[in-house]
């Protein structure tokens, strides 16, 4: 519960300190049909390519929308901005989206842009370089590196369970800033860590031994969100969205070695990999997963981060991906 009360203050805090945005939650419907600007929010991971895809080779403006990609260094960061009005939507997981519509910001998860297939993994863990310990349920007893509260956290013990080791047998270090996470696990100080690529991909270049992945697993959905305002006022706008994401997925399908430059610049990766990382494959957009959503809305329930009871519609919006 201090989580959830923290990140509420933080939310009441930056909506006194923020700017005005170009299209506020606060603001009344505008007179005009004409879609505003705009602003997208999105951290820079692999998962969101389709997004810079699209604003650089123009998909959004032959929707006729002005999109502003707006870069965050932390998903904190980006949630506070969506319930504060200077963003519309964002691309992130399924579980904060949950979280602020429980605290009260009107927002909905509305599209899954990416999860992962049997030839593609996002999330792996790895045991460091000098680790003792041979198997899984060693690795679990004497401690993982993750997130707590978060996805990472929700990751380590559905990719476990899938290997019949119980929660009641995973001790897990709460590391949230992955570089440090990174640092931590290739100096030995750490016997495991859960990474995401492309970060787990350099720790086993560095000599990290890769045990269990989400390669499909079906666990890592990313989503894109949007301000119900936005939704209510904009419907055909969003749609537009979808269309011109959709269009960069399958440029990115099509044409990998051509975003490449893109995905080595606005998704950071690391310089070693820069030639070699395989570019991920992007599916069409599609609803969130009812049975994913709540099996994370579940799990939140029962770890008190949400106390709310609420239903699939409370947090997905139908009718937005065409």
């Amino acid at each position: 519960m201090k989580f959830v009360k923290f990140v509420v203050m933080l939310t009441f805090l930056c909506t006194l300190i923020l700017p005005v945005s170009t299209y506020s939650l606060a603001t009344e419907k505008p007179a005009s049909v004409a879609t505003p600007p705009m602003r997208f929010g999105t951290i820079p991971v692999l998962q969101s390519l389709p997004l810079f895809v699209a604003s650089e080779k123009g998909f959004f403006k032959e929707q006729g929308l002005a999109v502003d990609i707006v870069l965050f260094n932390s998903a904190m960061e980006k949630d506070i901005a969506l319930s504060a009005g200077q963003i519309v939507g964002y691309f992130g997981d399924i579980m904060t989206p949950m979280v602020l519509q429980a605290n009260g910001a009107n927002v909905k998860m509305v599209a899954t842009n990416f999860n992962t297939t049997n030839e593609q993994r996002m999330f792996a863990l790895l045991a460091s370089p000098k680790s003792k310990n041979k198997s899984l349920e060693e690795i679990a007893k004497a401690g993982i590196a993750t997130g707590s509260n978060a996805i990472p956290e929700y990751l380590i013990i559905g990719l476990l369970r899938s290997r019949n080791i119980s929660k009641d047998k995973i001790s897990l270090i709460d590391v949230k800033k992955i570089p440090i996470r990174l640092q931590m696990l290739l100096s030995d100080q750490v016997s495991a860590a859960l990474m995401p690529e492309p970060l787990a991909t350099l720790a086993e270049t560095k000599g990290a031994k890769a045990l269990i992945d989400d390669k499909g697993q079906g666990l890592s959905a990313t989503v894109f969100v949007f301000s119900d305002r936005f939704l209510r006022d904009y419907p055909q706008a969003v749609k537009n969205f979808h269309i011109a994401v959709n269009k960069a997925a399958d440029y990115i399908n099509k044409n990998p070695n051509e975003v490449r430059a893109i995905m080595n610049r606005e998704c950071r990766m690391p310089e070693p990999l820069q030639g070699s990382f395989p570019i991920p494959r992007f599916p069409k957009l599609a609803a969130p997963s009812q049975k994913q959503v709540m099996d994370v809305y579940e799990w939140l329930r029962k770890k008190q981060i949400i106390t709310k009871n609420m239903t699939y519609k409370d947090m997905v919006a139908d009718g937005y991906i065409p």
